[in-house]
């Protein structure tokens, strides 16, 4: 059985998702930059997961609000999806060098590939994890 990911436009996924995928990303943050006021620099990471999730689980919509209209493939999905992935891993290693030049502190490349990864993948896990909320949080 193939899943498929979500294909219409989504708000709460995109958001649950990003703030997931941020904390997930704070959490590294936390275990890789100790010491050096980590909640501080790794804030921005709920935000800029959230902005990245929701542009990788509604395609189409932002392709379309850019000007630029994707075509409806699943291989043109899944290029976005992966450079989405990789703009998110170069994102998380260029913030924590800014961070940690001087003191030699950043974020080991396993955390980032996890957070793109993740990003990658969100509209593909989603169809998994939405069985399982509570119903309130189902809209």
């Amino acid at each position: 059985m193939a899943v498929e990911p979500v294909s219409s436009f989504v708000i709460f996924p995109a958001i649950s998702m990003g703030i997931v995928i941020g904390l997930v990303e704070l959490a590294f943050v936390h275990s890789d930059e100790q010491g050096m006021g980590w909640l501080k620099h790794g804030l921005h990471a709920v935000i800029v997961a959230m902005v990245l999730v929701f542009i990788s689980m509604n395609i189409s919509f932002v392709s379309n609000l850019a000007g630029y209209p994707l075509e409806e493939n699943f291989y043109v999905n899944l290029g976005v999806r992966i450079l989405l992935g990789l703009v998110a891993t170069v994102k998380v290693k260029a913030a924590a060098a800014i961070a940690g030049k001087a003191s030699g502190i950043g974020e080991k490349m396993g955390h980032a590939l996890v957070v793109g990864a993740l990003i990658s993948i969100a509209p593909y896990a989603w169809p998994f994890i939405e069985p399982v909320l509570p119903g309130f949080l189902k809209f």
